[in-house]
């Protein structure tokens, strides 16, 4: 399977992890190139799930729409000073337990 498109590094000759992306509150902009969904994450945020170490330009997740991540570019910004109160982010939520049933016989 041919690798996806990761357009141009921010810095070219150093690879840019999400450590990196972290420490300078860079925002991580995923858009799916099929039906032009876009998500933003903190980077602060996706260091919670994925390893420090991991390429800031790999897509945390598929699309919601489409399911695989084979068309999700991954861009990083930095917020303006307009952005904030505005900019829709995507953050963790509040974890929940479910109860789940199932069917079994009588008796067992």
């Amino acid at each position: 399977m041919p690798q996806p498109y990761r357009g141009e590094r921010p810095y070219p000759g150093k690879e840019w992890t999400l450590k990196h992306a972290a420490d300078d509150g860079q925002i991580v902009i995923c858009k799916c190139g099929l039906c032009k969904r876009e998500v933003r994450y903190l980077a602060t945020d996706l260091i919670q799930f994925f390893a420090p170490s991991r390429d800031a330009l790999d897509p945390p997740f598929g699309c919601a729409n489409c399911g695989p991540d084979g068309w999700v570019r991954v861009t990083l910004t930095y917020p303006t000073t307009w952005d904030y109160g505005v900019l829709m982010v995507r953050r963790p939520g509040e974890v929940r337990q479910i109860q789940t049933w199932k069917w079994v016989k009588l008796g067992d």
